[in-house]
């Protein structure tokens, strides 16, 4: 990333008055995480922080079938060909996942009700609200997979907006962005057994992470107008 594009590289020497840009450890030999999203960045557009979180556990695991973005078809002639001939088999299939995600949110519903209930809701607003919108991106994950049950995500804050990045073995996928004004504030409520962290959006929605204590400083400084020094 060059200067006059990006800002300075990470770990170069800033000007007086200029935070150093925060980004999550990762493990030794991996691409670091501002190299990661760098693809994503516009010409002039300053990098802040890039932060690892992780949905709440206690959030609904999969985005309902009616609240599911339409994935990319990447399949080619041969692929439709084949899908159309075994569209009835596709069908009672449907069907099975279907009566299977009920069951499992009928099942999951007591342990989300008692996180509820001890630590407060992880998910406020509904599906439609910012912080709905940020679950169903997250949750929809890369355009590979078939599932809508991902739970991690880069947020990345640059100084004019929030990218969703998703960063596996096989490469990184920007999910999507949204107004840096839509994130407002991050309450820290770390216990014996979590590492949760509250998101309030701007029309009063409210999402759970998981973020461990570096993570979870840097998202209550950079919401709070503030940087965090170092990595």
């Amino acid at each position: 990333m060059s200067h006059g594009t990006y800002g300075p590289p990470f770990g170069a020497p800033l000007p007086p008055g200029t935070a150093e840009v925060f980004t999550s450890q990762r493990l030794a030999g991996q691409q670091p995480y501002e190299t990661v999203v760098a693809p994503w960045l516009q010409p002039h557009e300053r990098l802040h922080a890039v932060v690892a979180v992780k949905l709440c556990g206690a959030i609904v695991k999969r985005v309902p079938r009616r609240h599911r973005p339409a994935k990319p078809n990447q399949e080619g002639l041969g692929g439709r060909t084949l899908a159309a001939l075994m569209l009835p088999l596709t069908a009672v299939f449907t069907i099975a996942q279907t009566a299977a995600e009920a069951l499992a949110t009928a099942l999951s519903a007591a342990p989300r009700g008692l996180v509820a209930l001890l630590r407060g809701s992880p998910f406020k607003g509904g599906w439609h609200s910012q912080a709905g919108q940020v679950v169903v991106t997250v949750r929809t994950g890369p355009a590979r997979l078939t599932t809508y049950d991902n739970d991690s995500a880069l947020l990345t804050f640059t100084d004019r907006r929030i990218l969703l990045v998703h960063s596996g073995v096989r490469g990184a996928e920007l999910l999507g962005e949204l107004a840096r004004e839509w994130l407002c504030h991050a309450e820290i409520r770390h216990w014996t057994f979590s590492h949760r962290v509250d998101l309030t959006f701007s029309d009063g929605s409210l999402i759970a992470v998981e973020a461990r204590k570096p993570e979870a400083e840097a998202l209550r400084h950079v919401t709070g107008g503030q940087l965090r020094n170092g990595a």
